[in-house]
């Protein structure tokens, strides 16, 4: 039987707390507010090597009782012609995940502006943190610039792009 000393115990709680949580549990279903969501988009979050001084931003807003997703996606100084923008997922930074839905289905033009209805599938990996934004170049194909969608808190109504 293992026994732990208070000053271990103690350790551990504080851990547990700082850890990141996921977001799903605190969705309350079609009450509250909009809830937002941010990425930063950089060459340095993409899964392959990549050099560009490209940067990027998006903000989504998903409407609780219809589950429609609205977004904003910024991009500049990309090193060629923006071919797609993606979400991505299901996955964690690092990896590589399938298309869920395109971003500009109307063209490469910053700021991309969009909407679509969310499923079950798209919202659940949204609001676990497991979607992230892929703006694909002709010079990068996979990707130039890429940035993991995190919740923001309610609290944070001053992020833009």
């Amino acid at each position: 039987m293992l026994k732990h000393s208070p000053l271990m115990l103690l350790l551990l709680i504080a851990v547990l707390s700082a850890a990141p949580t996921t977001y799903s549990q605190h969705y309350t279903g079609t009450d509250g507010p909009p809830i937002r969501f941010h990425t930063v988009l950089s060459a340095d979050e993409q899964s392959a090597p990549t050099t560009s001084p490209g940067v990027g931003c998006a903000l989504f807003v998903l409407d609780r009782e219809t589950l429609q997703l609205t977004w904003t996606v910024t991009y500049a100084k990309l090193t060629s012609a923006a071919t797609a923008a993606h979400v991505h997922g299901p996955q964690t930074p690092g990896g590589n995940a399938g298309v869920l839905f395109d971003l500009a289905p109307d063209g490469m033009r910053s700021p991309l502006k969009g909407s679509i209805v969310l499923n079950d599938g798209q919202l659940s990996y949204l609001l676990t943190g497991r979607t992230y934004v892929n703006i694909h170049t002709t010079r990068y194909p996979p990707g130039e610039l890429r940035g993991q969608i995190m919740r923001l808190r309610p609290e944070q109504t001053d992020v833009t792009c």
